[in-house]
């Protein structure tokens, strides 16, 4: 089985509100630092206390595991398209919802429309650099 894991600095519990309402699911349960057990000989930073150590959440039938990366911890964000997430349907009316919510706050890379492979296609970068290929087809 094939897992998504999204890493976001410091905005992991805006990412999982706005996928929520962008494919209609719900988390399936969310971890913060302050959950986690204890180390005395490495406390966690009071500032990470509230950040998403771990949460899952079902899109697509594609299980996405999401957390925080805090200062400190490594997280280089590299903006660029060698890696998207692909939702495809044969529902014409569910993909327009989905690019058109993906698109708030995001950047249309390739407006929906017609492909000599598909009925629609198109591409978004959402609010918080996730890159989206959405594919409409009455053959899905």
């Amino acid at each position: 089985m094939l897992e998504v894991y999204l890493n976001f600095k410091n905005e992991a519990a805006d990412a999982i509100a706005f996928y929520e309402t962008v494919f209609d699911v719900k988390n399936e349960g969310i971890m913060t630092f302050a959950d986690a057990p204890e180390d005395p000989e490495h406390p966690t930073p009071e500032a990470w206390k509230d950040l998403i150590i771990n949460a899952s959440m079902t899109i697509e039938g594609v299980p996405v595991m999401i957390s925080d990366v805090p200062d400190g911890m490594g997280l280089t964000l590299i903006e660029g398209n060698n890696v998207s997430l692909v939702i495809s349907t044969d529902d014409e009316v569910k993909i327009d919802r989905i690019f058109n919510r993906l698109a708030e706050g995001g950047k249309i890379s390739m407006p929906l429309g017609e492909t000599f492979w598909s009925k629609k296609y198109g591409m978004v970068v959402d609010k918080f650099g996730i890159n989206w290929m959405l594919n409409y087809s009455e053959e899905s």
